[in-house]
């Protein structure tokens, strides 16, 4: 076990806002288990773990002011499965991946007086049920002093929910609806030779060039290039 601490802060100094907010803490539970098997071609890392909230800091947005402001949201927990898995099956080349699974959650409701509201089993902003990665890189050898690498990577982010909301204009009534960020993925490739202590790499990050809502209100960012 261990444990972590995030400490307090000041919000704005507008009235219709709570000007401070309280320290969060958390207790961390892990155990897991890692290998190597077949003469080291496979290697396996798991784990579960444990995350026990105190005084969740959340930023929420008052919809009656349209300000935004961090608060002290009771207490959450996460918990889940991590898995990753590394394979050399022939000479030269190496597949790996990881997937991760968690329930990131309210284990309370806000206290009344929030003008945002959550209640024991919300999902926490912009955490994802799902994610996972894989990657496969092949070296080659070109010549005595000469070789090379080919390589992609495959990256998934599940479906997350934004920030927690109020009741709107019309209070009381019920809480707005939190913003949806679809889940997404995106493919980088990259290729490279070497030659003695010279080399020169090439990539294509975000290949199909996907675009995807990460954090924010309607806010996007482009996840492209190349070099």
């Amino acid at each position: 076990p261990a444990s972590g601490y995030q400490a307090g802060g000041t919000n704005s100094v507008d009235p219709r806002v709570p000007s401070l907010y309280k320290p969060d803490k958390t207790f961390n539970y892990e155990i897991g288990t890692k290998g190597d098997f077949l003469n080291h071609a496979l290697s396996v890392d798991a784990s579960l773990y444990y995350v026990d909230w105190k005084d969740l800091q959340v930023g929420v947005l008052d919809p009656k002011s349209q300000l935004g402001y961090t608060t002290n949201g009771g207490r959450a927990k996460s918990d889940g499965i991590e898995l990753s898995v590394e394979s050399r099956p022939a000479t030269g080349l190496k597949i790996a991946g990881w997937i991760v699974w968690s329930d990131a959650a309210l284990s309370e409701d806000f206290p009344s007086i929030e003008t945002s509201r959550g209640f024991d089993g919300d999902r926490l902003p912009f955490s994802s049920k799902w994610s996972g990665n894989v990657s496969l890189d092949q070296e080659l050898q070109i010549s005595a002093e000469l070789s090379g690498f080919v390589g992609g990577t495959y990256a998934y982010i599940g479906d997350r929910l934004g920030s927690f909301n109020g009741p709107g204009m019309s209070d009381p009534g019920p809480s707005l609806p939190r913003q949806v960020y679809p889940a997404y993925s995106k493919m980088d490739l990259r290729a490279g030779v070497r030659c003695r202590s010279w080399s020169v790499n090439m990539f294509v990050n975000n290949v199909a060039d996907k675009r995807s809502a990460l954090v924010g209100m309607g806010m996007t960012e482009r996840q492209g290039g190349s070099d």
